[in-house]
């Protein structure tokens, strides 16, 4: 009796044994048990599902509200003031005065106004013309003939991260009478040249303050350049200047434009520049629109002259697209 039972109880054991199937996290499922594996427990995803379900049925509402935004602080910071000026500058004298076109007639039939606003233009020229050919030669050598690009870019960017206003007293030092060009040109044994308040010392000036805007541009066209292009116009007999002139200007004509374009505008409406290393002598446009509305306090006439530019730069835009093909394209592209 005793084997037999002990027999039938070895026999039962076996069998629970053989029925029982490891606590995997299939097996707890199906039989209602819960583990972490069987579903994510409800999170953040849960919780914006219905928000997420509700813009992919309204794919309209959901380009506003990616848009949106970016497109409603363009409207408030640039759309609403440029309105108010256009505004403002068909008044008289002052803000609320009578509607008036004499603000835009007393600016266009001003032989004085005209004047300084063509000496605007030929120094903006000359400044984009001397940073463009230099910044180019500056990509062109760190792309082509370099190995230290980033080092190199960093040292471009360098003076942005100090003070516009910074920089320009430290020129006011270096140019000045007796300042540091003098000391130097003095120990020497060369005569002193005192460039400050002078136009060399404007163009010296914008010129250090705008040339790594345009090296930028310039370098990313350049370096989107193939350089395959080059070789095969010198396998073909081309000499270098007709290889600049025949591959690599019209290849990157795209970052030659925008880099152009970054001097040309900010250069034409500056005041402070001018009014630091030129002094009273040397007028630019800009000045006369900051004298209007802080020392005349003729903000309509002030703000005719703004919106006369206004339409001159984005013409000059509009002239730029045109040229470039893609005014912020980065060059290299083939047609």
């Amino acid at each position: 009796m005793t084997d037999a039972s002990s027999a039938d109880d070895d026999t039962g054991g076996a069998d629970s044994t053989a029925g029982a199937q490891p606590d995997t996290p299939e097996n707890v499922a199906a039989d209602g048990g819960s583990t972490t594996a069987a579903g994510p427990a409800p999170g953040s995803a849960g919780r914006l599902a219905p928000v997420t379900g509700f813009f992919r049925d309204h794919p309209r509402l959901r380009t506003l509200a990616v848009a949106g935004p970016p497109y409603g602080i363009l409207v408030l910071f640039f759309a609403v003031p440029l309105l108010a000026m256009l505004l403002i500058s068909f008044q008289t004298g002052q803000i609320g005065g009578a509607w008036t076109l004499s603000n835009y007639t007393g600016f266009l039939g001003s032989e004085t106004y005209l004047t300084v606003v063509w000496r605007t233009f030929l120094i903006s020229a000359q400044v984009t013309g001397i940073v463009a050919a230099v910044g180019y030669a500056l990509a062109y050598s760190i792309v082509r003939f370099s190995r230290r690009t980033t080092l190199l870019l960093l040292c471009v960017i360098l003076p942005f991260w100090t003070s516009y206003i910074i920089r320009m007293y430290a020129w006011i030092n270096i140019l000045q009478s007796g300042g540091v060009l003098d000391s130097a040109l003095a120990a020497v044994g060369l005569p002193t040249i005192g460039l400050l308040y002078t136009d060399t010392a404007v163009l010296i000036g914008f010129t250090y303050v705008w040339l790594p805007l345009a090296v930028l541009p310039f370098y990313a066209s350049l370096t989107n350049l193939d350089p395959d292009l080059i070789e095969a116009s010198k396998d073909l007999g081309a000499g270098p200047v007709r290889t600049f002139l025949s591959v690599t200007l019209p290849m990157t004509i795209n970052g030659v434009v925008t880099g152009i374009v970054l001097v040309f505008i900010p250069t034409f409406g500056s005041f402070i520049t001018p009014r630091l290393l030129g002094g009273t002598s040397n007028v630019m446009i800009g000045m006369v629109i900051e004298n209007q509305f802080k020392s005349a306090f003729n903000w309509p006439f002030g703000a005719a002259i703004g919106m006369v530019i206004t339409v001159v730069v984005v013409a000059l835009l509009l002239l730029a697209a045109r040229l470039g093909g893609g005014l912020f394209g980065t060059g290299g592209e083939t047609a």
